[in-house]
Parts: C-alpha cells; sequence; structure tokens
C-alpha cells in the first residue's frame, strides 16, 4: 500500500479524518489502473482537493486472486483478509475510510467488509466499522450476464491458462446477498458506476451486473469502456465530479465537513436537503428486512420458475411467466435509488406473499384442481393487493399483482403444488 501525496503541500495542516483507498482489478496495477498517462493520475487530485482525506494505491498479487476462480491458489478470502490487515497496520489511521474499486477489486472489498464484521478479532471488527463508503467502477455484482463479464475480464486479463478459470457463481452471489443485506442496515454510502461502451467486443458490465442491488443506490451510467471507467481524462469527468460528490456527502456525514479547496463548512445533516425534503430517508427496519428476503432467493424450495409450473402441470405459462418475473424485476432495479417506491413495491410483495400462503396453499392442499386454486389467487390475492395497494399517484393493477407471483415464485417464496 502506498500514500499519495498531494500536487503541493497546503498552506496549512489539517486534521484528518477519513482515508481514501483505492482498489485496482484482477491484471491492474497500483498506479496505471487510475491514469491514462502521469498527468491523469487522479488519486494525486483527491488528495490535492480534499485536505482532510489522506488518500492511499492498494496493490496486491493479480494471478493469486485468479487463482481463486480455478480453485487454487489464494482464495478471495485470502486476499481480503492480506488488504484488511495492511488497512490495519496504517500509521495514524484516519477514523473513517473510503474505498473506491475498479472491476474485480470491488469483490475483494465486499469480502473485506464481510471478514470484518465476522471476525472476533477487534482490530478487523474496528476496521469494519471504520468503513463509511464504497465506490464501485465497473465491478461485476449480481444478475444473468455476472458469468460472462467474469469470463471477459479473465479471458483478457490473465495467462493463457484463462480458459481453464471457472466462475464461482454460487460463492460470488452468496457475497453480494450478504453485502447487500449489512448495507440495508447501514447507513454506508455505496456508489455504483457501469460502462456504456465494450471492451474486446463485449460488454463486461452494463447496468445489471454492476448494481449491487443496494437500496436507495442508482447505478451510474459512464460512457467509457471496462478499462477507461476508472481513467478520468481531468477534473471535469463526471466520474472524478461524481465521486468529489460522495466524498464531500461523507465528509458532512462525519462532520466538520470540508470542500475541496480546504474551506470548512458547517455540518449539515444527510437527512435534509435544499427544499427541505427528506434526502434518504431510512427506511423502517421492517421494510429492509423484507425487502432484503423477498429479493434473495429462498433455501427451502431451490427449483427454478419453469420447473415449477411444469411440476404443477402449468408448463403452457412457462414463457408469459418468465416475462412478468423479468419486467418485476426490471422494475425492482430501477427504483432501487427511490426509497417510497421501493417501501410500496415490498408492501405489495409481503402481503402477496401472505395471502397466496394463507388462502392458496390450503387449496392446493386440500384439492390441487387447478381451476380451484386460479379461483382463489384471484379472489384472495389478486383482488384485495389491486384495491388495498392502489392509491391516486401509483395505480396497481392485476398484471403487477401477477408480476409479483411469478417474481416471487422464482425467487422460491412461493409454488403451485406441494413439493
Amino acid at each position: 500500500m502506498k500514500q499519495v501525496f498531494p500536487e503541493c503541500s497546503a498552506e496549512t495542516e489539517q486534521t484528518t479524518i477519513l482515508d481514501v483507498v483505492y482498489v485496482h482489478g484482477l491484471g491492474g496495477d497500483i498506479e496505471k489502473t487510475w491514469q491514462r498517462d502521469p498527468k491523469t493520475f487522479w488519486p494525486k487530485w483527491i488528495a490535492s482537493d480534499f485536505p482532510a482525506c489522506r488518500v492511499y494505491v492498494a496493490g496486491y498479487d493479480s494471478s493469486k486472486f485468479a487463482g481463486f476462480f480455478s480453485g487454487g491458489g489464494a482464495s478471495l478470502q485470502d486476499i481480503a483478509t492480506m488488504m484488511a490487515d495492511e488497512l490495519i497496520g496504517r500509521e495514524n489511521p484516519a477514523p473513517n475510510l473510503l474505498l473506491v474499486c475498479h472491476s474485480l477489486g470491488g469483490l475483494i472489498a465486499k469480502q473485506l467488509f464481510r471478514k470484518c464484521k465476522d471476525s472476533l478479532d477487534t482490530d478487523f471488527n474496528e476496521l469494519g466499522r471504520s468503513i463509511r463508503g464504497f465506490v464501485f467502477l465497473g465491478t461485476p455484482h449480481q444478475g444473468s450476464q455476472l458469468s460472462s463479464s467474469i469470463d471477459a475480464i479473465l479471458r483478457n486479463f490473465t495467462s493463457t491458462q484463462a480458459k481453464q478459470l471457472q466462475y464461482s457463481d454460487d460463492a460470488l452471489i452468496d457475497l453480494n446477498n450478504h453485502f447487500k443485506g449489512a448495507m440495508s442496515r447501514s447507513d454506508v454510502v455505496v456508489k455504483s458506476y457501469y460502462e456504456t461502451k465494450k471492451t474486446w467486443g463485449v460488454m463486461v458490465v452494463d447496468k445489471v451486473t454492476g448494481n449491487p442491488g443496494v437500496l436507495a443506490s442508482e447505478p451510474i451510467a459512464v460512457e467509457a469502456d471496462h478499462a477507461k471507467i476508472c481513467k478520468p481524462k481531468d477534473r471535469e469527468a463526471k466520474v472524478y465530479k461524481s465521486v468529489c460528490a460522495t466524498i464531500r456527502k461523507i465528509l458532512r456525514k462525519i462532520g466538520p465537513a470540508v470542500n475541496g479547496g480546504g474551506q470548512s463548512n458547517s455540518c449539515i445533516p444527510v437527512s435534509s436537503s435544499q427544499n427541505g425534503e427528506t434526502e434518504n430517508a431510512e427506511q423502517p427496519s421492517v421494510i429492509m428486512s423484507d425487502y432484503e428476503y423477498f429479493t434473495t432467493v429462498a433455501t427451502d424450495d431451490r427449483r427454478d420458475l419453469e420447473t415449477k409450473l411444469k411440476d404443477a402441470n402449468r408448463a403452457y405459462l412457462s414463457r408469459d411467466a418468465r416475462g412478468k418475473k423479468e419486467r418485476f424485476a426490471m422494475e425492482l432495479r430501477s427504483r432501487i435509488a427511490q426509497p417510497a417506491a421501493i417501501t410500496r413495491y415490498t408492501k405489495l410483495m409481503s402481503d402477496v406473499d401472505s395471502r397466496y400462503k394463507r388462502h392458496v396453499s390450503r387449496v392446493i392442499a386440500e384439492s390441487g384442481n387447478a381451476e380451484d386454486i386460479d379461483e382463489e389467487i384471484q379472489k384472495k390475492v389478486i383482488n384485495p393487493c389491486v384495491e388495498l395497494h392502489s392509491t391516486k399517484d401509483h395505480e396497481i393493477t392485476a398484471k403487477h399483482v401477477d408480476e409479483v407471483l411469478y417474481y416471487l415464485a422464482g425467487n422460491c417464496h412461493l409454488a403451485w403444488d406441494n413439493d
């Protein structure tokens, strides 16, 4: 780990309250990842523009990280533990920490956070508590394209042995589910960016894959490819200005806040905005818990949606069901940064789940007749949910409830048979 010093010394020495640590991706470099040329090494810009921050670039052996995907070499946990130990060893560390990550470096950061939370070592626990934010630049988190995204990175960033590397989907999905749940119960700032240009002929991290699924955190598009997304060309670049805004947001939270250029300003509560409306209003804990539950695949019935329909003699609905499930999943993703919308949809999912299990599951157990089941779904689930959840501003239709039914079934919360 190497400290990055400002372009010129500040006239007055200022207390450091936030350490900003850059974590490169697989095949990356401690300095080259973050620059187009030596003049555009932007960690130095951050060190210069934020006197209250100390900036570091962290490095690790990328070839060892690649071993995680092939089942050999250092594991993701090993790399994260080594980096955590290095962070703990900083001389006079600031009480707060922001991790800026490119590509698969984001997976290391998430595993580091998990390690710190789960460890019995108090030094690790303290490091985990100090983390105030994550910035993910082209990090693949989830979605149907996750496997191909990682394959593209491995194929182009590693040796000829890359073709033999295998994607560890269960481990990475579990890691993101843990991260998503932990973030829903904290005030840690999460910013995610995805590229809009192809690299090596493919879109490595798109809007779906680059979305960590964290409440009130909207993934941001960047007009760059996977290699350039972490290399803003100047201080006017959107990524640089956006990361600066994230740093200012964290500084306001931990206060006293300091703007770029060293000018102090009063601590602004993060819950208020200029127009007096609540910003990032805290979700009730029950809503957070329900959202996490319904958007995570349950463990008791891991059959996919098509298998469930086939087992219930409803295979003819597979295409329509798959489309409705995906539409609701897309709607959730598009509303991730809107707490009110997420609350509304979570309450709808909870009501559909409760009504289905209370009324429909009984009919399935007693008769299993398709007509009886459909009638019960219409009378006890669809009709009351449409009536109860529709408002003047947000109409809920039977189609919406249908979409929720198939989404919950796809996430293994509902079934149409007794298996």
